[in-house]
């Protein structure tokens, strides 16, 4: 059956609540959207005969003890498959899942420093994404979403990226390719998107995703929705400035955060540091400055390096100062924090430290969580994954 704009609008709504706050009773689905208990019956009922919701059970809560039970509505898995994939300077990473997240296979392609020229072109990626989808055919995988290292640049086709790497990265090549409907979106947004639908902790509360790589951004949830998700600069919070005199940042302001904890720059710290100390314990770990990576930096830090102790210390001092400042300019209750540094247990057990030191003590506050998000090179892709289920299969945009 073809669906009118309005229908496809409320049908939307009524899953969405499914995915965030299921499982959900019609009547509270109702209650939430403002859409009409019958027809949210007649929208749950087609989904019920699409094999895409079930019926769990009656709602047994202490709230709902007298009257007639209410029925909960689920999302049933493995209804349909998605792939998606993140690009990296670092990596492709590439995964399988259900409509409900759940990761079925995955791969990950790693590069060497000298070897990125080569492999971050659009020929290999379409080689390797295709190649991925063949393996696969069997899942029968209804879209394709591509978390980026920045800005989908619709009218070029292009990623909006101050990383030369991505500069000339066609992604028209992609759409011309594709064997299935493929969508892109910011990598930080993505894994956004990803929390906030698959989440066990489902509440569909405002959030911010704060991501450490080798920049640093923010992707806010508010109400449901990306924050200022056209508007790039929204989220850039690498280039706030912590320290007014400090060292200069290739955007050409003084004393960025991202000077201080991305990880480009912790490299770059680093491999000064390599060069000049002799005491160092990177020269035991790694042949020369281009090989030093964040996984050899944490090494460093575990065995005691002194100079690495120094860098990685200050990288969360004023990650602690800019984190205690969201909450009192963004509506949230919680933030995410997410990067390869905080599977350091030393780094999230500082930090947590530098942040208790800092609470707000009015009265009237309230206290929001930090969550240190569990790192993995898959993280992105399963970003994507929740990017072609949101195009796809909740907003029906194919």
């Amino acid at each position: 059956m073809t669906l009118t704009t309005k229908q496809r609008e409320l049908r939307s709504k009524v899953l969405d609540q499914i995915y965030v706050n299921g499982p959900i009773s019609r009547v509270e689905i109702s209650k939430q959207t403002g859409i009409t208990p019958a027809t949210v019956s007649e929208l749950t009922g087609s989904l019920m005969t699409e094999n895409l919701i079930y019926e769990l059970g009656e709602d047994s809560s202490e709230n709902n003890k007298s009257g007639r039970k209410r029925i909960l509505l689920d999302i049933a898995a493995r209804h349909s498959f998605y792939i998606g994939s993140e690009l990296s300077e670092k990596y492709f990473s590439f995964c399988l899942s259900d409509n409900t997240g759940k990761v079925f296979a995955e791969k990950v392609i790693t590069f060497k420093a000298g070897d990125k020229n080569e492999a971050l072109t659009e020929v290999h990626f379409i080689e390797e994404l295709n190649h991925f989808i063949h393996c696969y055919h069997s899942y029968q995988p209804k879209a394709v979403g591509i978390a980026l290292p920045g800005h989908f640049n619709h009218k070029s086709k292009t990623i909006y990226s101050n990383n030369p790497h991505w500069k000339n990265f066609n992604l028209g090549i992609l759409i011309e390719n594709a064997a299935l409907p493929i969508y892109f979106k910011n990598n930080v947004h993505s894994m956004a998107n990803a929390e906030r639908l698959f989440s066990e902790n489902n509440t569909d509360e405002n959030f911010i995703f704060f991501h450490v790589g080798r920049g640093m951004f923010c992707s806010y949830i508010y109400e449901g929705n990306t924050y200022g998700e056209h508007k790039f600069l929204v989220g850039e919070v690498g280039h706030t400035i912590v320290h007014p005199d400090g060292e200069l940042c290739e955007c050409g302001k003084r004393g960025c955060l991202q000077t201080y904890a991305s990880e480009a720059w912790i490299i770059k710290k680093s491999r000064i540091l390599f060069e000049s100390a002799n005491t160092t314990f990177l020269s035991q770990l790694t042949p020369d400055t281009q090989s030093i990576s964040i996984e050899t930096i944490l090494s460093a830090y575990k065995m005691g390096d002194e100079g690495v102790t120094a860098i990685l210390n200050n990288a969360i001092k004023y990650l602690s100062i800019t984190i205690n400042n969201l909450p009192m300019v963004i509506d949230t209750n919680k933030i995410i924090l997410h990067g390869e540094l905080f599977n350091e247990p030393a780094l999230t057990n500082l930090l947590s430290r530098y942040l208790n030191q800092n609470t707000i003590l009015l009265p009237l506050s309230h206290t929001w969580d930090i969550v240190f998000k569990p790192y993995s090179n898959i993280n992105g892709a399963l970003g994507a994954c929740s990017l072609a289920i949101s195009n796809f299969l909740l907003q029906g945009r194919e």
